[in-house]
């Protein structure tokens, strides 16, 4: 077993060039990219929200070589109000002031007096200049995360819409260290699957970043696509294997990708012809969407009984994840209002196209680049884990592991 964690060798960086890479070889463009809107946040022992930098990696911290930033939006982990007092943990990601790299996690507990303004908010606004001025106390009353060392503070504001918000950013604080990969004996580090996805997100079309997140917004569900299954028997059916596998497709997908052409400025020869014909360009992005996508509808076809245990519910039995899925995309694209009834239509196919069409029962044959390429990346994460290979996030470098 090879040990990679003392420094990871593979940053969000490289990560950043390789889906380039596979931009360039599609011959499409990356677009505006989201970078999360960050302020500075000076390392001193002195300031109150220095003792917050709980369950940061240590590693991953000193390795920033100087200043660090705060994302302007945290993730309401746990949130309490008695009436009087409201009280929310939250988790704010860390990234470096030079290159605004993904560094790490904070976690802080905050507190005001008034009215309940978080409810059900997944996110809110952080502002570490309100925290420098505010009270910092020890308190404890016996609500689990709720308790011990609490920020008071004017006021706990939810998050309004932003388009910079990158959920993979966050996903870190509700995921252990190191995912274990069952059948093989690897483990990914945790921080550089996080960086992988985040980095994916990073380089979707607008439109399609607004969708996912619409989609992942609701109420659990981007939580139990971190925490849960992708299947109940099969592949990947332990803790995280929801997203060990969705990761894997979207690393599958990047590599076809790359595989269709390595180089555009030359004239392709008689075999490259061959080869492009077979392996059609495609919308990379609208695929990464989709493979994204394609299995995080089973969120709300099983139930977690145990750890590594799970069970599938009436939803699963009477409907399935695709077509939950389906529903799922048409009404965050009536929410949303910035997805084209075209792309939507092709984003469905992807996701829900098959082998044989069967016209009674609506099934349809794929049709399109997109669906293809999705099917082969789906089946080859799977297939992998059935034979025992290692996977395809570390043999090609897109994940750290040990």
């Amino acid at each position: 077993m090879k040990i990679y964690n003392l420094m990871p060798i593979f940053t969000s960086r490289n990560i950043k060039s390789l889906i380039a890479k596979a931009h360039a070889a599609l011959g499409s463009s990356i677009g505006e990219v989201a970078m999360p809107r960050t302020v500075p946040a000076i390392r001193e022992f002195n300031r109150p929200f220095t003792g917050a930098l709980f369950g940061l990696n240590a590693t991953q911290f000193t390795a920033s070589r100087g200043d660090i930033c705060l994302a302007k939006q945290g993730f309401v982990k746990a949130h309490h109000y008695d009436g009087e007092v409201q009280r929310a943990t939250v988790l704010v990601p860390v990234y470096s002031s030079s290159d605004k790299l993904y560094k790490g996690m904070i976690k802080v507990n905050l507190a005001c007096r008034g009215e309940n303004t978080l409810q059900d908010c997944p996110a809110m606004q952080v502002d570490p200049k309100v925290w420098a001025k505010a009270e910092y106390v020890d308190h404890t009353d016996g609500n689990g995360d709720m308790g011990g060392k609490t920020y008071w503070v004017s006021c706990l504001d939810p998050l309004d819409e932003d388009p910079h918000f990158n959920p993979f950013d966050y996903a870190q604080a509700v995921l252990p260290k190191r995912i274990k990969l069952e059948g093989t004996g690897d483990y990914l580090i945790t921080a550089s699957l996080c960086a992988f996805l985040s980095e994916v997100f990073r380089h979707l079309q607008p439109c399609d970043r607004a969708l996912l997140l619409e989609i992942l917004g609701q109420k659990g569900r981007l939580t139990k696509f971190l925490q849960y299954a992708a299947s109940t028997r099969s592949h990947h059916h332990t803790d995280h294997g929801l997203l060990v596998h969705t990761a894997e497709t979207v690393a599958h997908v990047l590599l076809t990708a790359m595989e269709n052409s390595e180089v555009e400025s030359h004239k392709l020869d008689s075999s490259q012809e061959k080869s492009e014909a077979h392996n059609p360009p495609f919308d990379l992005s609208l695929t990464l969407l989709a493979a994204l996508l394609h299995d995080l509808a089973k969120v709300g076809d099983y139930y977690r009984l145990a750890p590594n245990v799970y069970s599938t519910n009436m939803n699963c039995e009477l409907l399935g994840h695709e077509q939950t899925m389906l529903k799922w995309i048409a009404v965050a694209c009536a929410v949303s209002g910035c997805y084209s009834s075209e792309r939507e239509l092709a984003l469905e196919h992807a996701i829900c196209a098959v082998r044989k069409q069967h016209d009674q029962a609506g099934a349809r044959k794929r049709k399109t680049p997109e669906s293809f390429v999705l099917h082969k990346a789906d089946c080859a994460s799977a297939r992998a884990f059935d034979l025992g290979q290692p996977s395809v996030l570390l043999t090609q470098h897109f994940v750290c592991g040990e």
